[in-house]
């Protein structure tokens, strides 16, 4: 009797000393596993709401993204407001609690920079120039075919049409035969009408025009893509889950997402 309860006091001091079990670790569902390639790696489970500030053309990209990055870490939620980078980069000088601004607006991203940026911007994806053309034809194969071709440019006062320029100007070509439209939507629509022979747009705008366009990269516009980039600004409330945020915008699954849009990898 007297060894059955030194053996039981035993056994009953070991368990108290052992403590509670460790709590699983979180998984990542089936299917959706995400290869996180850069960023620093945040300091305890992410979780809570994100706030998320973007350009509006990323609009259709993010909401395929966002729904994987909650699904990759449950307790997470994505709240995004799309629209123009220089409004949203006013809000978070003024103070606005945002954790992610997400850009292609250099004079925005540059001001966010200066002034509360929690850690080293992210480039995440890039949008150059194209020239968009009819399914068929051989006509034009490369950027100094446009010369004597007629083109549609979009205005000098659109982010497509001064990209277009400057990628023009560095490509040397002068185009005699300009058509210049209001947007990239109108500048696409004289190629498909077949009232222009090419355009120049982004990348991005072919890709959402649809299948009847195709587009031809020129090196020339390849330094002067439009640069995402993701900035975690000092306003923001949720930092952990901020940093995970913009490091699964550089995984595997979303260069693929990017990529099915038009943009290429950072």
């Amino acid at each position: 009797m007297t060894f059955r309860r030194v053996t039981l006091v035993v056994v009953l001091s070991l368990a108290a000393c052992s403590g509670p079990a460790a709590a699983p670790a979180p998984t990542v569902p089936t299917g959706h596993r995400h290869e996180h390639s850069a960023g620093p790696a945040p300091s305890g489970a992410p979780r809570g709401t994100v706030v998320v500030h973007a350009a509006d053309p990323l609009r259709d990209t993010l909401t395929q993204l966002v729904p994987k990055f909650e699904e990759a870490f449950p307790g997470t939620e994505v709240s995004v407001d799309y629209g123009a980078g220089l409004e949203h980069a006013q809000h978070i000088l003024h103070g606005m609690p945002v954790d992610v601004f997400l850009s292609s607006d250099e004079a925005a991203t540059t001001m966010v920079t200066a002034a509360h940026d929690r850690g080293t911007p992210t480039v995440v994806a890039r949008n150059p120039i194209v020239i968009a053309l009819p399914p068929t034809g051989d006509r034009i194969r490369a950027i100094g075919d446009l010369r004597d071709a007629t083109v549609a440019l979009c205005a000098e006062t659109t982010p497509c049409g001064r990209g277009s320029r400057a990628a023009l100007d560095a490509a040397a070509v002068d185009v005699r035969h300009p058509s210049v439209e209001a947007d990239a939507s109108t500048a696409l629509a004289r190629v498909r009408t077949g009232a222009a022979d090419a355009a120049l747009t982004y990348r991005t705008d072919v890709v959402a025009a649809g299948g009847d366009l195709r587009s031809v990269d020129f090196e020339q516009a390849t330094g002067l893509a439009d640069r995402y980039t993701a900035i975690r600004p000092s306003t923001g409330g949720n930092p952990v889950t901020a940093d995970a945020f913009v490091t699964f915008l550089s995984s595997a699954l979303a260069r693929h997402i990017f990529a099915d849009a038009g943009l290429s990898p950072a």
